[in-house]
């Protein structure tokens, strides 16, 4: 008797931590077919495979014996010859009866054994293919096993090409953010005949917008079809298709308005008002006259620039980089390009509100006799020397009458000299200024050396860490909903806004928090779940939020977590002036050695392809722009060497 699709036994690898329930009924189907049961359908010896796979990887019900796990390992042996018989027997004659009824959810499955068993080389490999392409199983599964690919490499090549839909498998495969590399091309295929494909696709009847946004912005790669011309072809067809989609009525578009303003008469840094309409939101922002006309110190300036406009937090960090953790499910679903920056909505409203901050406040010092570039050539020229006696560092403003193509060229320049002072005055320990004159071009924004030896604190690539942080702190966690009364937007929401019964968990929710048990970062006190070390969860959320936990900040019960977590593996210490995220944040606006889709402002302005000089807006813009990296860079070079003047005072000895 055939099983439903939903009882059917799947393997979704070693590291699902749902598989439970999946491991029992593995090992009662390895039992039963070793002991008279025999495989009736395809279906049957696709489903035994995966549950042998659970024997395989060693995942088994926590109640099975030792014993019972030896006795299992014969039972497997015996299963497997099942599954090479069964494929043994394929004729050119019964595939399509074979195939019939074959459930999709095993594609993968099949095509590994097919291989495995050497099926085409037995029936031909025509024969093999064709049934293949009658019982309607997608190209992309054919793409993803490498054997199957060679053996059926002009067949697949010519495929690809007779369908412009398959454009999309080539986006999917490398044009795309976390691109499916599961995909293998036939040796044949061209950089030409991927151009082919692509320009089909674009000019297709209904392309994904997405999709053909980031054949747009990716970088140039003639053998895979990338090239100028295309690119160009993507840009115009993509905008095409916005028209179109937002031509129609029924698909509206939700406005977000941003509005800053000064208001004289509040006492308050800072007031944020939201309204929701209908048609979208309205953020007003408002600064306080009062407070900002009793801050006009030039260290108080810069401090505003931080905590009012909002450009960083009180740990140091940078908070207008776009985070990884920021971006929703839904957002995700809006595929973007492989070479894009990644702008979600948080980014996008951090972006316009810090954006129009900087160009509010910056007038309201102008009004008060303060340019901005005045403020840093302050910081760098006698702030640091007679703070912390880090003398030598220099910033010349941009003259008051010079034009904004001019300011962002003269910007541009000195922002990359700072870059080199900084780094100079860490590999040395002063700033010598011939030594500078002789120096080589600065390094990548990633490299920029930190006077802190314990900067911050990066989560090691490891299975364990990132599953940890997925299972504690991500909205797709399997651990966010128990039922209508018990959920929240991550475990650890869900732990510490409720009493939480650790019995009431499903069945498939219980071998992860197991898990995390095992890990010593859960425990069950009195049938509750709890967490024993808070501290260790603090340390964590920091690192999952922002890519980096402001170790240099930590007091002493985090830096003993952050130490516990180091020695267990999970993290490990960094030492630049910039976190990857910030890194990635100037990358993005000034040059394109990470992303294929920003301002370049840095190259644009010193190479001279910026904007028409006749164009004010735009390079009053640029200005702008130029002006929150600049005062972002002073920012983070004064809480560098702030630390590093505590971690080695008296006090701190």
């Amino acid at each position: 008797m055939e099983h439903s699709e939903s009882e059917r036994v799947k393997f979704y690898g070693p590291r699902d931590l749902a598989s439970g329930w999946s491991a029992q009924q593995a090992v009662k189907l390895i039992q039963e077919y070793s002991h008279g049961r025999k495989i009736h359908s395809l279906n049957d010896a696709l489903e035994l495979h995966n549950a042998l796979a659970f024997e395989a990887h060693s995942i088994f019900p926590r109640s099975l014996s030792e014993q019972e796990r030896e006795g299992l390992a014969a039972s497997a042996r015996e299963s497997r010859r099942q599954v090479a018989s069964f494929f043994a027997c394929f004729e050119a004659s019964g595939l399509d009866h074979l195939l019939g009824d074959f459930e999709y959810e095993y594609a993968d499955d099949l095509m590994l054994l097919l291989e495995r068993h050497g099926v085409a080389k037995k029936i031909g490999g025509q024969a093999l293919f064709d049934a293949l392409v009658k019982a309607h199983l997608p190209l992309a599964t054919m793409l993803s096993n490498p054997q199957f690919v060679k053996r059926h490499d002009r067949r697949l090549r010519d495929a690809l090409l007779a369908d412009a839909r398959h454009g999309e498998l080539l986006v999917r495969m490398r044009l795309i953010r976390d691109s499916d590399s599961s995909y293998h091309l036939p040796a044949s295929f061209s950089g030409v005949d991927s151009q082919q494909l692509l320009s089909a696709y674009i000019e297709s009847a209904s392309p994904h917008p997405n999709h053909v946004e980031a054949i747009a912005q990716a970088n140039d790669n003639p053998d895979f079809g990338i090239t100028p011309k295309i690119r160009l072809q993507a840009k115009k067809r993509y905008e095409v298709l916005i028209e179109e989609l937002f031509s129609d009525e029924k698909n509206t578009l939700v406005k977000r308005r941003y509005g800053i303003r000064i208001d004289p008469e509040q006492h308050e840094p800072v007031l944020d008002h939201i309204e929701h309409e209908e048609s979208g939101m309205t953020h007003t922002r408002s600064f306080g006259g009062r407070y900002l006309s009793a801050t006009l110190e030039l260290e108080s300036v810069l401090a505003n620039f931080a905590a009012v406009v909002g450009y960083a937090d009180r740990q140091g960090l940078l908070t207008m980089p776009s985070f990884k953790t920021q971006m929703g499910t839904l957002e995700g679903l809006f595929l973007a390009g492989k070479d894009s920056y990644p702008r979600g909505q948080t980014f996008k409203h951090l972006d316009a509100l810090t954006m129009q901050g900087t160009h509010a406040y910056g007038e309201f010092l102008r009004q008060n006799g303060i340019e901005v570039e005045d403020v840093v050539a302050w910081f760098f020229r006698e702030h640091l020397s007679s703070k912390f006696g880090a003398a030598g560092f220099y910033y010349t403003a941009s003259s008051p009458t010079s034009s904004f193509l001019e300011r962002c060229r003269h910007v541009s320049a000195e922002m990359e000299s700072i870059a080199r002072q900084f780094t100079l005055y860490c590999d040395e320990g002063e700033l010598d200024l011939e030594l500078l004159r002789m120096t080589s071009a600065p390094r990548p924004w990633s490299e920029i050396p930190s006077l802190v030896e314990h900067k911050y604190l990066r989560s090691e690539a490891t299975r364990d860490c990132g599953q940890g942080l997925a299972l504690l702190f991500n909205d797709q966690s399997r651990l966010t909903y128990v039922n209508k009364t018990l959920r929240a937007k991550s475990f650890v929401q869900l732990v510490t806004e409720n009493e939480l019964i650790y019995d009431s968990l499903h069945h498939f929710q219980k071998e992860p928090v197991d898990w995390l048990i095992d890990e010593g970062l859960v425990a069950v006190v009195a049938g509750v779940i709890e967490f024993p070390q808070p501290t260790l969860i603090r340390v964590l959320r920091d690192v999952y939020n922002r890519e980096a936990a402001p170790f240099g900040h930590y007091g002493t019960d985090e830096s003993a977590a952050a130490l516990a977590l180091v020695d267990k593996g999970w993290l490990t210490f960094s030492s630049t002036l910039l976190t990857p995220a910030e890194a990635s944040y100037f990358n993005f606006y000034l040059n394109k050695s990470e992303f294929s889709d920003g301002p370049d402002l840095r190259n644009r302005y010193l190479h001279g392809t910026n904007a028409d000089p006749s164009d004010l807006a735009a390079h009053r813009q640029s200005y702008v722009l130029l002006l929150r990296l600049l005062v972002s860079l002073a920012l983070k070079i004064r809480d560098d060497i702030q630390l590093s003047v505590a971690n080695y005072s008296p006090a701190s000895q």
